[in-house]
């Protein structure tokens, strides 16, 4: 089934308008996005202790963890907030639970 037919077919099936249901089904997407990064910034903090991506800095200079690959965890964190950030900014929506590093 081609993404017209499905799109047609789902927006008859639920009653919503196209364009309603693209961008629900967007936003949806979006979402999920945002939950998948905060559920990989949540495996770094707890790997590390720390709530930040400064903290890790912070123990990276301190010496408190081992630089690798700490460092690369650094930024994978720091990439994945402005990933967060970049998926707020698209979606038009800045929802306070999206605001929460």
């Amino acid at each position: 089934m081609t993404v017209q037919a499905m799109t047609h077919a789902l927006s008859d099936l639920l009653a919503l308008p196209e364009p309603e249901l693209v961008h629900k089904g967007m936003l949806a997407l979006i979402e999920k996005e945002i939950r998948l990064a905060e559920q990989e910034i949540a495996v770094l903090r707890e790997r590390y202790d720390v709530f930040s991506p400064e903290a890790l800095y912070q123990a990276i200079q301190e010496g408190t963890v081992v630089p690798h690959p700490a460092w690369e965890d650094y930024i994978v964190w720091k990439n994945k907030l402005a990933h967060i950030s970049s998926l707020q900014q698209t979606s038009g929506r800045n929802c306070a639970i999206w605001k929460r590093h």
